[in-house]
């Protein structure tokens, strides 16, 4: 009430122009609300999140993990080894050694199998292994991964 009774002594232009402030702050306000979703605002959707080429690897080794728990017995028939060793490591970035890299895989950390499919992942070069025993994917993977995510 006491800012009503101050305005009574402005004189009239400043008066008018503090209507029309307040006018264009009650637009504003609304449209803020409405841009964040508050309660009466009009929603105004967003774009989904895309996810990075990391969490595309890690999504298809779920996916592929899934199936081959659904095929019990017979996951055996369901396995691609250098696809997903290769996920693997470019999920990982490079934080795995061979052990690392055939879990991550879902495959026998202690077997031949995989460790002779790193090997050859490493000869043609689509991994490379540093001083450390670390593996980490190739720009030549690195390339074909992301190329393939973009298209997903």
């Amino acid at each position: 009430m006491m800012s009503d009774l101050r305005l009574l002594h402005w004189p009239e232009a400043d008066r008018a122009s503090f209507a029309h402030f307040t006018t264009v702050m009650a637009d504003v306000q609304a449209r803020i609300r409405a841009i964040s979703g508050d309660v009466g605002g009009v929603p105004v959707p967003r774009p989904p999140r895309m996810p990075t080429p990391q969490e595309c690897a890690a999504m298809i080794l779920k996916h592929r993990r899934d199936v081959r728990r659904l095929a019990d017995e017979d996951a055996d028939l369901f396995g691609d080894p250098a696809w997903e060793i290769t996920l693997a490591v470019f999920h990982m970035s490079g934080k795995l050694d061979d052990a690392g890299a055939l879990e991550a895989a879902d495959l026998a950390p202690d077997g031949t199998v995989g460790r002779r499919w790193i090997a050859l992942l490493i000869r043609r070069g689509w991994l490379a292994r540093d001083e450390g025993g670390y593996l980490s994917a190739t720009a030549r993977a690195e390339t074909a991964l992301q190329s393939y995510f973009k298209r997903l």
